[in-house]
């Protein structure tokens, strides 16, 4: 499809986008979609969502309706509704796991993924519910398992590895951060194809990559 023929408007209540990166490349990703004709609506709440559109606050009494023959509902992640149902204390369908990735005040339960919370101590703050992290708490979780199994009182304690983060900006663009290093256009975008096939081969071997892994690197 011709994205000319296509309008996109982004609206975000929060006052910046792409919260967790760094603003040097919130703004190269902002303009980077502005050239593509993405419109931005930055530290602006949605108050409703309608069969023509949604309704937006415009200052403190004014609404502004926005209409769209599609809406895509992005606000954050939340837990397996199984949490909550289960009666267990969560935030979102998160539980604050212990440092041994179990349910406080149990000695068999494991939560990993996005049903976990864990906190950043450095900024106080919870890690994000990435698939980076969720495989490493797998990884974890099934050694803590086994130590149970055999008899082993002390566990591992979960301590994520983030090796970096990358957002895709369309088919050959990108942001992000690796080992420490900021990367933009290209080179994030291979980056980003790199990590989507390493995980693919994580989770079905070569078959699933060959099946569906990115190789338009280039």
């Amino acid at each position: 499809m011709d994205y000319h023929k296509v309008k996109i408007v982004c609206v975000e209540a929060a006052p910046m986008v792409l919260p967790g990166f760094d603003p040097e490349l919130v703004k190269y990703a902002v303009a980077q979609l502005e050239k593509k004709g993405v419109e931005f609506r930055i530290g602006t709440a949605i108050k409703e969502a309608t069969p023509e559109g949604i309704i937006v606050a415009k200052g403190e009494e004014e609404v502004e309706e926005i209409k769209a023959g599609t809406v895509i509902w992005a606000a954050g992640v939340r837990g397996n509704s199984v949490i909550e149902k289960s009666g267990i204390e969560a935030m979102r369908g998160r539980v604050k796991v212990q440092p041994d990735l179990r349910l406080p005040g149990s000695e068999d339960v494991f939560i990993v993924g996005d049903c976990s919370l864990i906190i950043n101590e450095e900024i106080n703050r919870p890690y994000p519910p990435t698939a980076q992290i969720a495989m490493q708490q797998g990884e974890v979780c099934a050694r803590n398992i086994a130590a149970l199994v055999h008899g082993k009182a002390e566990l591992e304690t979960f301590t994520p590895d983030i090796k970096g983060t990358v957002c895709s900006l369309g088919e050959d663009d990108a942001i992000g951060v690796a080992f420490g290093k900021k990367m933009v256009g290209t080179k994030a975008s291979f980056m980003k194809k790199m990590i989507d096939n390493r995980a693919l081969y994580m989770i079905g071997g070569p078959s699933l990559v060959l099946k569906k892994g990115k190789f338009n690197v280039l």
